[in-house]
């Protein structure tokens, strides 16, 4: 259990986290609704994005699982290579690893999306919309994809030693790394799904992905400062 104390400070990064990333978070935003105007306003746009959807389901789910390893992994090292200093750059052998991690999550991703299709439907009307978006942000962060992502992300980091991944949690409890996570997360993405939905099934993981490439820069900074 976390105590009154550090519950309250892992609010306090989680909130603080969630400031820095409105910038970003709104540029996001901003991009996913011109991609959203342009598929359906644009006969070339969709044409272009219809046929990385027939690629994608063509070659699903190898595709989508490299796809994700690559926006979830060497992205955010590759953008750590060239701004930050050595020390402070993720190891280059943890890529390996992160990409398997992302690789996995992709393809649970692009399985919770056919069965939110199947759940609620293909449509884009604002009521489907919203409870797509409600059962991936209050169900699947919570419940699956936060957790992957503190247990995963600290077991790497530890060079896959679970001892020193139990001490670390010792130090620094699992819902004190969740909780400020889970707000930073939700300030992003909780827009950003909605978009997401908005396009036909074949293109959600493709455009969760471009969010997720700039959703991991966020990760890796946020996490070196809490």
């Amino acid at each position: 259990m976390i105590s009154k104390s550090h519950l309250r400070e892992a609010i306090r990064l989680g909130l603080g986290a969630a400031r820095t990333n409105l910038v970003p978070g709104a540029f996001l935003w901003a991009v996913g609704l011109i991609l959203v105007t342009l598929y359906y306003q644009a006969p070339a746009v969709a044409a272009f994005l219809d046929r990385v959807g027939e690629i994608k389901v063509a070659y699903s789910p190898w595709i989508g699982m490299a796809s994700t390893a690559i926006f979830g992994s060497l992205v955010p090292w590759a953008a750590q290579a060239v701004f930050r200093k050595k020390e402070d750059r993720t190891p280059f052998r943890h890529v390996p690893w992160l990409m398997l991690f992302w690789a996995l999550h992709g393809w649970q991703i692009d399985i919770f999306y056919k069965i939110q299709e199947w759940l609620f439907g293909s449509g884009k009307d604002a009521w489907t919309i919203l409870q797509k978006t409600f059962v991936d942000e209050f169900v699947w962060v919570p419940f699956l994809a936060v957790p992957q992502l503190v247990y995963g992300y600290l077991f790497i980091e530890k060079d896959l030693s679970l001892r020193e991944t139990k001490s670390a949690l010792k130090r620094r409890s699992f819902f004190e790394r969740a909780i400020p996570l889970m707000i930073a997360n939700w300030v992003v993405w909780i827009p950003a799904v909605a978009v997401i939905y908005l396009f036909p099934l074949p293109l959600q993981l493709p455009l969760m992905n471009l969010v997720l490439g700039i959703w991991c820069l966020i990760i890796t900074f946020f996490a070196k400062n809490a």
